[in-house]
């Protein structure tokens, strides 16, 4: 028997350690009115799971082994048990079975949440075929969404001009961030990474993130600091980079620290945060420094430092920036990274930009952020009923 309270179901390749798993867990946890709802979470691949979820949320796993088919013949089988109200999925994959099952077969409101500027970051990930091939599903399906949510308005925008998104189905709702939780996690002991102060930096080691022009930049700046970044990547990666910080002279001043499962004890005794990023969707490492309280100096990649930073997502820079919540550079510019470390080496920029930080912060705090979520939501949920 349909259950009377309405059927909400999100839909997730898997529970990594990623910024739109965090943001899935961060929205069910500030659910308001949660008992107004029957919610659940289908898994679409058996992974690790690095996240937790509610024990209000009940949780499905399915097998797809990353196979979008198998993923949408397993989640019409799933969907057709759980008879949803409303169907919400982060992530390509997800996305594109959300709209596969419930577009085509089910009837079902499916809203599709895209967490990265999909056009960079599928030229960074791919060259040639492989790259037109990657941008077909999404430039010929997600236009049949319900609704179609950015987590910027940059990433929104692109979707619209590259991926043939109809403008009037599409909405931007930011990554939305536990500010209480992250300062009370930035006080738990970690491990010491160095005696020195230090800039930090967040990310994977991946070309997207762009860190050789970061070490390059650092490497010419009269800061001082020492350089910690915080993130894992495939070996080879690694290798390439601490050869670069050797060839520089910097293997004391430049610490590659891996993974931390707390970063926020380390990046709260940081001077300021820095990001050399060549595409992001919204960068959540550089918003949970700010609720720290530090100072950012970021690129103007697309999307998300300059609509955080200087509240405009159409800002063109080509050179050093001093925004109304920190500094932004061009992509691709050692030279101005050298110049930002610089200027942000200042004790009173530094004051100024971390005063900042912590105001704009507040603009992202979860429960503010997952509140205009789930009125989204019912919105649809009431043409439902």
């Amino acid at each position: 028997m349909r259950s009377k309270k309405p059927v909400v179901v999100f839909i997730i390749n898997s529970l990594g350690l990623g910024g739109a798993e965090r943001a899935l867990s961060n929205i069910l946890y500030a659910t308001p009115a949660r008992e107004q709802y029957d919610i659940h979470v289908v898994l679409l691949d058996t992974e690790k799971e690095n996240r937790t979820l509610p024990e209000f949320v009940t949780l499905h796993r399915l097998d797809s082994r990353r196979s979008l088919f198998r993923s949408v013949f397993l989640l019409r089988t799933k969907l057709a048990d759980l008879k949803p109200n409303l169907c919400v999925s982060l992530l390509v994959r997800s996305n594109v079975a959300n709209i596969f099952v419930n577009r085509l077969f089910n009837r079902c409101p499916a809203i599709i949440c895209e967490r990265m500027h999909l056009s960079s970051h599928l030229e960074l990930q791919y060259t040639g075929l492989k790259r037109s091939l990657s941008k077909l599903l999404p430039r010929v399906l997600y236009r049949f969404a319900s609704q179609v949510l950015g987590v910027s308005s940059g990433v929104t925008n692109d979707l619209v001009i590259h991926f043939n998104v109809p403008e009037a189905i599409t909405r931007t709702i930011f990554n939305p961030y536990d500010l209480a939780r992250i300062k009370q996690d930035s006080e738990l002991n970690s491990e010491q990474i160095t005696n020195q102060p230090y800039i930090v930096a967040v990310g994977r080691l991946t070309k997207s993130k762009n860190f050789n022009d970061l070490i390059k930049g650092y490497a010419n700046a009269q800061s001082g600091y020492d350089l910690v970044i915080l993130g894992d990547g495939a070996s080879h990666e690694r290798e390439k980079l601490q050869e670069l910080i050797y060839a520089q002279g910097l293997s004391e001043k430049v610490h590659l620290a891996g993974y931390a499962k707390n970063p926020f004890a380390v990046m709260k005794n940081a001077e300021f945060y820095i990001s050399a990023s060549l595409n992001e969707g919204f960068p959540n490492a550089m918003l949970e420094a700010m609720v720290l309280g530090l100072p950012v100096v970021a690129t103007n990649c697309p999307s998300g430092p300059a609509e955080i930073l200087a509240n405009d997502d159409t800002l063109h820079i080509t050179h050093m920036h001093l925004a109304q919540y920190g500094i932004l550079v061009p992509t691709l510019s050692a030279i101005c990274i050298t110049a930002a470390i610089n200027e942000m080496s200042s004790p009173q920029t530094q004051q100024h930009y971390a005063a900042q930080s912590t105001l704009r912060s507040k603009d992202f705090e979860l429960q503010k952020i997952a509140t205009e979520y789930w009125q989204n939501f019912d919105s649809f949920l009431s043409t439902e009923r």
